[in-house]
């Protein structure tokens, strides 16, 4: 006998998924639990066990969506002309501040705090952070005329993404917007001297 299908799913996995990046966003990994992850993504308890396993693949999968969604966007991408680019200081200045609430970063807040007491999430933020690394990097090393060792390039990224985890930190601890708006000014001037050479 032929096996009978499940029923087709009634919401869409990735808008659910949005909702939930939101609420560990908010909340945190260890003040997120099931009931307000459900409610939030509009489903069941079933069905968010069908769709993205326990609390913690779930919590991972929300990583991954924030990643590729909002943490990448306008960040310098390899082959990509200048003005392809959004301005940079306003996708990071948006991206953390344009809520109520400032929320920070999830990867720099609620993934490395987890990342501190877990294996898996440690692993999770190193993959992340290394992948950026290599990116901007690669974008770097296009636009620097002169670079033996690409020690510019890595000096480039490493400050970028320092950049990155410190205003999450900052907006999270509740900054004052106008303040980490400058501090970003003060760095884009020298990540662009570092592009000049």
């Amino acid at each position: 006998m032929q096996k009978k299908r499940g029923r087709p799913r009634l919401f869409d996995v990735d808008t659910a998924l949005d909702s939930a990046v939101d609420v560990f966003w908010e909340k945190g990994y260890d003040g997120t639990d099931i009931d307000a992850l459900t409610e939030a993504m509009g489903i069941n308890r079933p069905s968010l066990y069908a769709a993205y396993g326990n609390k913690r693949a779930l919590f991972f999968k929300a990583v991954g969506r924030y990643y590729e969604q909002i943490a990448m966007r306008g960040l310098p991408r390899a082959n990509a002309e200048d003005l392809e680019q959004p301005s940079l200081r306003d996708v990071i200045v948006g991206f953390l501040y344009d809520h109520e609430q400032p929320r920070g970063c999830l990867i720099a807040c609620v993934l490395a705090a987890e990342a501190n007491a877990s294996d898996d999430a440690k692993h999770v933020l190193r993959d992340l952070v290394d992948r950026e690394q290599r990116r901007i990097e690669t974008w770097a090393s296009e636009r620097i005329a002169s670079d033996p060792g690409g020690a510019k390039a890595r000096c480039y990224a490493n400050l970028m993404i320092a950049t990155l985890h410190s205003v999450g930190v900052k907006a999270s601890a509740g900054f004052p917007r106008e303040r980490v708006e400058a501090e970003i000014d003060d760095t884009m001037r020298v990540l662009d001297g570092i592009l000049k050479g």
